[in-house]
């Protein structure tokens, strides 16, 4: 078990502490899970109930965006796309990582896509309200020339009335809010501790 920060966007908000953070994997990625905050809910692929705070809608935001890649397969994004995705973009979203599925299962002559290769390094709230948060997760993966690549996407999440839900990105794609992230910047984010 681990503990780590999550710290409020507002001047004057408190910080939480998490002190029953555990990590599962998920398709080659390790996830933060959380007795308190969630996810409460694992069947299905899908991953759901998590707190209507703060930290529950950190860990919604990571767990539905490695739950939509086209490498865990249309078991888990499907259903996940379907019931935790929203948003004018959602319908969008769903084509765009199904059209990805098909083309990276042709590259593989319909071989299994197997893991992803990212892991968390860390997370920043650049947002907080009871019904929307806007958090920047900080991931590490290999590059093309084999030397690791941090990269830095924002995620938006919006509550529904009754759990955290994605809130689809313009085009239904992270394009444009994915970037390459300097020393500088992952000097910014509070770092995830994979395996505790």
């Amino acid at each position: 078990m681990s503990t780590f920060a999550v710290t409020g966007a507002t001047p004057g908000s408190e910080t939480q502490r998490l002190t029953d953070l555990e990590w599962v994997d998920v398709a080659g990625v390790s996830v933060p899970v959380s007795n308190r905050s969630g996810p409460r809910i694992t069947n299905g692929g899908q991953a759901r109930g998590f707190t209507h705070d703060q930290v529950g809608a950190l860990l919604a935001a990571v767990h539905i965006v490695v739950r939509i890649n086209p490498q865990v397969g249309p078991a888990v994004f499907e259903p996940t796309l379907r019931d935790q995705v929203v948003g004018p973009h959602a319908a969008a979203m769903r084509v765009q990582v199904a059209q990805a599925y098909d083309e990276l299962r042709a590259q593989l002559s319909g071989q299994p896509l197997g893991r992803l290769n990212a892991i968390l390094r860390g997370y920043r709230i650049v947002s907080y309200r009871d019904d929307e948060a806007a958090v920047r997760l900080l991931t590490e993966a290999p590059g093309a020339n084999g030397v690791p690549l941090a990269v830095v996407a924002e995620v938006r999440v919006r509550w529904t009335g009754s759990d955290w839900a994605l809130l689809a990105p313009a085009g239904g794609t992270f394009e444009q809010t994915v970037m390459a992230a300097s020393d500088a910047d992952t000097a910014t984010f509070l770092p995830f501790t994979v395996g505790g």
